[in-house]
């Protein structure tokens, strides 16, 4: 009886000292920088930005860094439970000011068009109040979210149907396929494959045939970042002053669009960008 006991309580201690690692593990932390990740196309990678995020140590303040510490934005954070996010707050001038004199600095230096072009990318995102939402460790803007689950009983799973950022149509992950709907409004017509590694999913879309689609000879293909968001039980991602994000970023103009079908629940989305402080 007294083995038994102690086998129990060793198993006990394992599964706690294991879930307290896990729980560290998905963590936000102020000793670490979050470096920017975009997936790109020609390489069939997320690459490195050069833009970076580090909260102070009581997680109450932040600095956002271009370049090799070049340009960096301080200013305040505001964590929110649901969603797990984390708000970053500074003057509108000061955003204002700091971008357009790195972004001249960079002209003057004989910056490519392309280098400008990255830039510019990277400043867009950074607002006078953004919210960072949080999963697994990694931290990705509203912006970031191209796929995202329909509000039904099970929209925090992968599989399922999706809404598109910038589309009203809709898709149906299922199997490892994609299916868009027939003229019925069934998910019969095959649109892409699908796989999954290690957080990440890629999607390779087909042809007519079923083939695996190609363009000027490169595969049709990209990768996400699968992560999961709760919306408040009021429906609303952000709060209302957030004006300028509801414009750009049709993902929560959607979510605020259909509130009642969303309030409360947490959904799957894929994120094509998002900062973390060491990739896999």
């Amino acid at each position: 009886m007294k083995k038994a006991l102690f086998l129990l309580l060793i198993c006990i201690l394992i599964a706690s000292l294991a879930a307290m690692s896990f729980a560290c593990k998905n963590k936000v932390s102020s000793d670490k920088e979050y470096h920017l990740y975009t997936y790109d196309a020609q390489k069939d990678s997320f690459v490195k930005m050069s833009a970076s995020l580090r909260f102070g140590a009581d997680l109450s303040t932040f600095e956002y860094t271009f370049g090799d510490g070049d340009l960096t934005i301080i200013g305040a954070v505001e964590h929110t439970k649901t969603p797990d996010s984390y708000v970053i707050t500074c003057g509108d001038e000061v955003v204002s000011l700091v971008r357009d004199r790195y972004r001249k600095s960079m002209v003057e230096g004989g910056a490519s068009e392309e280098e400008l072009a990255v830039f510019d990318v990277i400043a867009d995102s950074l607002d006078a109040k953004s919210q960072y939402f949080v999963y697994d460790g990694k931290l990705f803007t509203a912006d970031a979210v191209e796929l995202f689950r329909c509000g039904d009983e099970k929209s925090d799973a992968y599989e399922g149907i999706y809404r598109m950022d910038s589309a009203d149509t809709l898709t149906r992950l299922r199997g490892g396929f994609a299916y868009t709907q027939d003229d019925n409004d069934e998910y019969t017509v095959k649109s892409a494959r699908y796989s999954v590694s290690r957080g990440i999913m890629t999607i390779i879309s087909l042809d007519e045939n079923g083939k695996d689609r190609y363009q000027n000879g490169v595969l049709m293909r990209k990768r996400y970042l699968m992560a999961k968001i709760t919306i408040p039980s009021e429906g609303e991602l952000l709060e209302t002053d957030f004006d300028e994000q509801l414009k750009t970023s049709a993902f929560v103009s959607k979510i605020k669009e259909n509130a009642s079908e969303y309030a409360g629940k947490t959904i799957a989305v894929l994120c094509e960008a998002f900062y973390t402080d060491k990739m896999k």
